[in-house]
């Protein structure tokens, strides 16, 4: 994960986001927009620090969370502190997941929190293009998305959703969430961040 990052690019290896570690990983990857990448990403990584999606729920946040699919809350019950199962229910049949785990399997995960079947092939793909994985690397082992390619993941977020020059936070909110949520929080990072470069 980030601790990774540190020790690779010589950086003190806390695991902590702050401005030394932003400022490397935007000379590495030649961030055009330093502050608006990371105001969405930290939102999406709670600052670097989730590895991947907490689908551990109890019963009334997964109304809250997901009313589409729990309408009631015996429905809800059932699902409650069970990720695999919710994972399999909220993210089969979409995003390329046809098997009965893969909602579970590509679950979310990195500083994105990547999700799908079809994302993490994508990934993998632009991952053998640049030469930093081998063919089937990540979708025989999806967990090295947070392992080894924790801001790699995010970076190609941006460049599969051609995200880097939208210079809304608004805008750029609905691109990566689907909607509008923790906008006043992407925002004031947003602002913070920006102070940095």
């Amino acid at each position: 994960m980030l601790t990774d990052f540190q020790k690779k690019y010589g950086l003190v290896a806390d695991g902590v986001f702050g401005k030394n570690t932003a400022r490397k990983i935007k000379e590495v990857f030649n961030i055009k927009y330093p502050a608006l990448f990371f105001g969405q990403v930290c939102h999406e990584s709670a600052n670097l620090t989730l590895k991947e999606e907490n689908l551990n729920y109890t019963a009334s946040r997964l109304q809250e969370v997901f009313p589409k699919y729990f309408q009631t809350f015996s429905k809800a019950k059932e699902y409650e502190r069970n990720p695999q199962k919710l994972a399999n229910l909220v993210y089969n049949n979409r995003m390329g997941n046809l098997n009965p785990n893969d909602g579970y399997y590509f679950r979310g995960r990195g500083a994105i929190q990547l999700t799908g079947r079809d994302n993490y092939k994508a990934f993998e793909n632009w991952l053998v293009i640049k030469e930093l994985c081998k063919p089937n690397d990540i979708m025989n082992n999806p967990e090295l998305v947070w392992k080894e390619f924790y801001i790699e993941s995010a970076i190609f977020f941006f460049d599969k959703n051609n995200l880097w020059n939208i210079t809304d936070v608004k805008a750029l909110t609905k691109r990566v969430n689907g909607g509008l949520n923790g906008l006043k929080e992407r925002k004031e990072k947003t602002l913070l961040y920006a102070k940095w470069f």
